[in-house]
């Protein structure tokens, strides 16, 4: 893209898109924006502020960090079950663990709290059933509990 049709809002695109530092940015726009940025100063200035504040924001977050072993016993068990990973790219494994950690953190999470609520549920029901038999039969509720 050439200097004549970049545009702020252009340039707003893409640091939401790639962030505020115009070196992440895809090679055959760098050019042109940083023309565009360097003859309109106070324009850049506003189309980027937001893409900057998130990347010092991300840039400042601390990074999670998985155990050597936790990860070994994943791929051990992957390994073991048949299962093969063939990276495309470089960081694939990691992505496809991360996301295995995850959606592995949320079913347990559904576990528990699945566990959780059917066993408040069932003692809800069984309360109703004995207040329902002591209406039912006119005795009260200590004659039916014992």
């Amino acid at each position: 893209m050439n200097a004549r049709r970049m545009t702020e809002g252009r340039i707003a695109e893409l640091a939401e898109a790639w962030g505020g530092d115009v070196r992440r940015w895809p090679e055959g726009e760098r050019e042109a924006a940083r023309a565009w940025i360097e003859a309109h100063p106070d324009a850049a200035d506003r189309a980027l502020f937001e893409a900057r504040q998130t990347d010092a924001a991300l840039d400042a977050a601390p990074r999670l960090a998985v155990s050597a072993a936790l990860r070994d016993r994943v791929i051990a068990s992957a390994v073991g079950a048949g299962l093969r990973v063939r990276a495309a790219w470089p960081g694939l494994r990691r992505l496809l663990w991360l996301g295995g950690a995850g959606w592995a953190a949320a079913a347990c999470a559904g576990v528990v709290f699945g566990a959780t609520l059917s066993g408040h549920l069932a003692l809800e029901r069984q309360v109703e059933a004995v207040l329902d038999l002591a209406s039912m039969t006119g005795l009260d509720d200590t004659a039916v509990l014992g």
